[in-house]
């Protein structure tokens, strides 16, 4: 018996020990996976992060958990755990999840407009689509300092997405209110120019090479044809030609502003009298407020000299030459960062404000390419007895690379908002091959595909930016900064519809298109008032009225369309009383 009860004993003991010894081998085991921990792949570690204190389940388990459990364990950063763990959290933030893919064949990357542009400034990451934005400020001594920066997200072409159907609805609705049509019999009757007037109520449009003819938005009537002399051949604004042709300056004293010659001669008609009233020349860059000039004392009317580098201010009178120069900002004084060469420039029409916004010249062969040369630059106008060049604010987007070759083609202000569209360069320098005598200070130019423009936002009060694309092709801003509208006729030679949008600016979202991407087959067919927009291929201008509540359309028959913008609910309370022309 005493036998049995040692060998008992013997036995029990030895299981302890063998207990002691493989506890000491799991610690052991701990500690060298913590010392190789350094090691193993980040991703590795997300995969397979656990604790201790939670028993590991089977795979098949893993397989029917949640999504979310695993995006929430994939996006974890804290290092803190209850219990030792054999694979500690990384240390580096992981890459966000990838977009769910969709499967509809009928979404096309010229249709849908970029994700939403999101800032968000308190957030110390950004995410793997995101870019470092900030922006400079000019100080009270004219030094300028750089603001802290915020997260911006941009979205590439390539990256178009539609979320689901639900937030793809549009908002609005266009509703056809009348035509305009210009009756010449010319071979060249496209209308090449759209200006609608600070009360929606006058259209001036330009026909060919040198006519300029106003029109009555309510009757549709005919009011004057000008005829300018003109040394160009007309087009639409784009990269290459960037003459802005016209603006009503006054509907009560019938002044219009026009440009002729070469464009770079401002001449001041009054188109009832069809008389030339005056001439500013060497205009290479000019705009006017979108208000009737006489209503207010600061400048209406900005011109930019190439030759000097200078800005010119003009205030309206009631002279026999209805501007006079109040203010001239020398941009070599104004303690830029660079000196800014032909800038696009727009005047506030809620406040005495002048924007400029330049970007890089041409790319050219043997040149690197251009580096941080966009920039955006705001004065203050009001005639308090200010002068000197000092800006009122500064910012340089250089975190948006997407921008970097672009130059802007069109710019509107409305309050504390500041909204520009920028074409890129279709070429860029690169460095020349070794075997080509490149040494690294060598460049030569390759052509690239442009499929894109990108709208640029900048917000006075934030002094921040944010960007997001739109097709390659003809658009426009409203006057109140609210939409942006782009008319893109790709594969029309084939057959396509193309696509007609208006995006809302603050969201980036689409808030009307046609055609109707949510329409059924049977809604999909002609629509009466809409017949214009059939063959999107003609359409050759774009504008907003002032009052962003209708959308101009002219196109290559010298048709111009008038369609009112209103809330999807209202339009269908109203209904579409407008019938095919």
């Amino acid at each position: 018996m005493r036998r049995f009860k040692g060998a008992k004993g013997d036995s029990i003991a030895s299981a302890t020990d063998k207990e002691r010894q493989d506890d000491d081998s799991a610690a052991a085991a701990t500690t060298n996976s913590r010392q190789s921990s350094s090691s193993i792949p980040s991703d590795r570690l997300s995969r397979t992060s656990t604790s201790d204190s939670i028993p590991r389940r089977r795979a098949s388990e893993y397989e029917q958990s949640p999504k979310s459990n695993r995006r929430a364990s994939s996006n974890a950063s804290s290092t803190y755990y209850p219990a030792p763990s054999l694979y500690p959290a990384p240390t580096k933030p992981l890459p966000a999840l990838p977009p769910k893919a969709t499967n509809s064949a009928s979404r096309s990357i010229g249709r849908p407009p970029s994700e939403r542009s999101v800032s968000v400034a308190s957030s110390g990451r950004s995410s793997h689509y995101s870019d470092r934005s900030g922006s400079i400020a000019a100080g009270p001594s004219g030094s300028f300092s750089f603001k802290s920066p915020t997260s911006t997200q941009y979205t590439a072409p390539s990256e178009f997405q539609h979320g689901d159907q639900h937030s793809q609805l549009s908002s609005l609705e266009l509703c056809f209110r009348n035509m305009i049509v210009s009756q010449d019999k010319r071979i060249n009757n496209s209308v090449y120019y759209l200006d609608v007037s600070s009360t929606s109520s006058t259209l001036a449009t330009k026909h060919g090479n040198n006519i300029v003819k106003i029109w009555s938005l309510e009757t549709g009537d005919i009011g004057s044809v000008i005829k300018f002399s003109s040394y160009t051949e007309a087009q639409s604004r784009s990269r290459d030609y960037l003459i802005r042709s016209h603006a009503i300056l006054s509907e009560t004293c019938k002044l219009i502003a026009i440009a002729t010659r070469f464009g770079r001669s401002i001449e001041i008609w009054n188109w009832e009298k069809k008389k030339c009233l005056q001439t500013l020349d060497n205009a290479d860059r000019w705009a006017v407020g979108k208000m009737e000039v006489y209503d207010h004392g600061w400048g209406r009317l900005a011109t930019y000299r190439g030759e000097t580098g200078v800005i010119d201010l003009f205030a309206a009178t009631r002279e026999k030459k209805p501007f006079v120069k109040m203010r001239c900002i020398n941009l070599a004084e104004a303690n830029l960062p660079f000196i800014p060469q032909y800038p696009e420039l727009a005047l506030s029409p809620t406040s005495p404000l002048l924007v400029a916004a330049a970007g890089p010249r041409p790319p050219r062969r043997g040149h690197p390419p251009p580096d941080k040369e966009t920039l955006l630059v705001a004065w203050e106008t009001h005639d308090n007895g200010l002068v000197g060049s000092k800006p009122y604010r500064v910012a340089r987007p250089w975190q948006h690379r997407e921008i970097d070759t672009a130059i802007p083609s069109d710019l509107t202000t409305y309050g504390s908002v500041v909204v520009s569209i920028w074409i890129p360069a279709t070429f860029r320098a690169v460095p020349a091959p070794a075997s080509r005598g490149g040494a690294g200070y060598s460049y030569n130019l390759t052509p690239v595909k442009v499929p894109s423009r990108h709208v640029l936002v900048w917000d006075l009060a934030a002094n921040s930016t944010r960007t997001f694309a739109i097709p390659n092709c003809t658009s426009c801003i409203s006057p109140d900064c609210r939409y942006v509208a782009y008319c893109h006729a790709s594969g029309a030679a084939i057959g396509a519809r193309g696509t007609l949008a208006v995006i809302d600016v603050m969201s980036s979202q689409e808030v009307w298109c046609w055609p109707d991407r949510n329409a059924t087959a049977m809604d999909s067919g002609p629509r009466p008032g809409l017949k214009q927009l059939e063959d999107l291929a003609r359409v050759t201008e774009l504008a907003f009225a002032a009052d962003s509540k209708s959308l101009v359309v002219g196109d290559g028959e010298g048709r111009v369309g008038v369609y009112d913008i209103r809330g999807k609910e209202d339009s269908e309370g109203l209904g579409n009383l407008a019938m095919a022309y």
